[in-house]
């Protein structure tokens, strides 16, 4: 292999993170900060298995909230802590962006849209959020990836986007029925696509189905 086509490869490494292994909290900082791949990988899953037109306008939010801040970074080309660490500008911090994207439309939709028999449930998977989202946000800081600055521009951006995001899609179209149309087209019908999200309590709703179809095979 010639010089000029050695020069010419490149290492995608999305994965990649860079710690002090003789430090505990950076080397758990180092797996907390991937959450946002994690997420990724979550959204199809939960996309295919549920069919939820609420899961996958959460999704096209998730990937707008990134495509803004690609054009921020673009735009205020601020550099990172150091140049040994990370690819591209740093601000704002595409991890605090997209974790305060991911909490915050979260919550809003699960005190707005899910009923929960015992709604005080509501609690403790909001607080884990915001601890998961905090502790996101931190690791970059702590990791030398981004500064304070580059990690609280991310979040504000992140949080800002989710809410009006939110208030577009889930109030604004949600109330002109553009929801109904999409689930009700041939081609949502053909993906069998729904929309749970006037369903009171919908796992005990669910769970209730799934107890009545066992009853039902086991008589037969």
């Amino acid at each position: 292999m010639s010089s000029s086509e050695t020069q010419s490869l490149i290492s995608l490494s999305l994965t990649n993170v860079e710690f002090d292994s003789s430090d505990p909290i950076a080397y758990a900082f180092a797996y907390i900060t991937l959450s946002p791949l994690v997420i990724l990988v979550v959204y199809p899953t939960i996309i295919v298995a549920r069919r939820e037109v609420a899961s996958i306008n959460m999704f096209i939010g998730q990937f707008s909230c990134e495509i803004l801040n690609a054009v921020l970074k673009r735009w205020l080309k601020e550099k990172r802590p150091t140049d040994k660490l990370g690819d591209g500008y740093g601000m704002p911090s595409s991890h605090a962006q997209f974790i305060a994207y991911f909490t915050t439309f979260s919550i809003l939709y699960l005190y707005i849209r899910i009923t929960f028999d015992q709604n005080l449930w509501k609690f403790p998977i909001a607080f884990s959020l915001i601890i998961l989202s905090i502790t996101v946000s931190y690791s970059r800081i702590y990791l030398d990836y981004h500064t304070s600055k580059q990690v609280l521009v991310g979040n504000i951006f992140g949080v800002g986007f989710a809410l009006i995001w939110f208030i577009i899609t889930e109030s604004i179209l949600r109330s002109f029925g553009v929801f109904k149309l999409i689930v009700e087209s041939p081609l949502a019908k053909f993906f069998y696509l729904r929309d749970s999200s006037y369903v009171p309590n919908i796992i005990k709703v669910e769970y209730m189905n799934w107890v009545a179809l066992s009853s039902k095979q086991k008589k037969t």
